[in-house]
């Protein structure tokens, strides 16, 4: 009898623990949050600082069919709609508060420039890293960062800046193989990862700070020698 009384508790407890061990699951699932198919309206993710974020865009050659698109800014129903996913880096530049940190390759992408200097505007601090050949290319952008106080560091070095990643308020990452500019958003094979998973996003931190440490440092001896 003691055995079977025994056997009964033991099952009650192991029940309740994979009861417990299921509803912490499943209330963790509900924290992971894809946003790919939303329609560019995420203000209220950016907001809630428990929801994880992953979110992963492609463009095509078949890009190139939204750039008429661009004024209006309306995406299209096509899943990989480069106005759609424009508009989602917007909302997330738009959503900063705190920081926001820009290591790029080449930036020349007008309303992507406009929501950084928004982000100025709202007294975000601003820091942006560009590949020297970028004053080059399109001085009128940087040019453009100048008059709203923001001064990208573009000194040269032996390799290239092939860096593209920005950081907002050292919590959401986006990064990936593209540039910011319009041919890299409406023609190329390209890709975007969106994330505030913070083992992702912490190297990318580290990085960015040792990238400023070592451009400062070039700046100043060159400053010496000059």
């Amino acid at each position: 009898m003691k055995r079977i009384v025994i056997a009964i508790i033991s099952g009650v407890i192991v029940s309740e623990i994979m009861w417990q061990l299921y509803k912490k699951h499943k209330h963790s699932r509900k924290k992971v949050i894809n946003t790919s198919n939303c329609n560019g309206s995420v203000e209220e993710l950016c907001n809630n600082t428990e929801a994880k974020i992953f979110d992963v865009m492609f463009f095509s050659q078949d890009s190139s069919l939204c750039r008429s698109h661009l004024k209006r800014m309306k995406p299209c129903k096509k899943l990989n709609c480069p106005i759609r996913h424009l508009k989602k880096i917007i909302h997330y530049l738009d959503s900063a508060i705190h920081t926001l940190d820009i290591c790029l390759y080449f930036f020349t992408f007008v309303e992507l420039a406009e929501a950084v200097i928004r982000a100025k505007n709202r007294n975000v601090v601003v820091r942006i890293i560009l590949e020297d050949s970028m004053t080059c290319t399109d001085r009128s952008r940087l040019m453009n960062f100048y008059k709203e106080g923001i001064k990208p560091i573009t000194k040269p070095l032996d390799v290239l800046v092939h860096h593209k990643f920005v950081i907002i308020d050292n919590n959401i990452l986006i990064t990936g193989s593209i540039n910011w500019t319009k041919s890299a958003f409406f023609g190329n094979f390209e890709n975007v990862l969106m994330t505030n998973e913070s083992a992702i996003v912490k190297p990318f931190i580290h990085e960015f700070e040792r990238m400023l440490t070592i451009l400062t440092v070039t700046e100043t001896n060159s400053e010496n020698l000059d």
